[in-house]
């Protein structure tokens, strides 16, 4: 599975998402993961592009 993590500062738990993504990423399931800093806003209209690409294509969306 492919997990599209975006990293907002918007949610207030964040160790715990955190942790979570972390178990998901380990042992035979090996989950992909790809992160996107979003917290200080400032990609290019390119790079967004391929945020919303990322996320088109991911199967899994979570912000932290």
């Amino acid at each position: 599975m492919h997990i599209v993590v975006l990293e907002t500062a918007l949610f207030p738990d964040r160790e715990t998402v955190e942790a979570a993504l972390t178990s998901l990423t380990q042992g035979p399931t090996g989950h992909h993961l790809s992160r996107w800093d979003l917290r200080h806003g400032t990609l290019s209209a390119g790079q967004w592009d391929t945020v919303l690409d990322a996320v088109l294509a991911g199967d899994l969306v979570v912000t932290v």
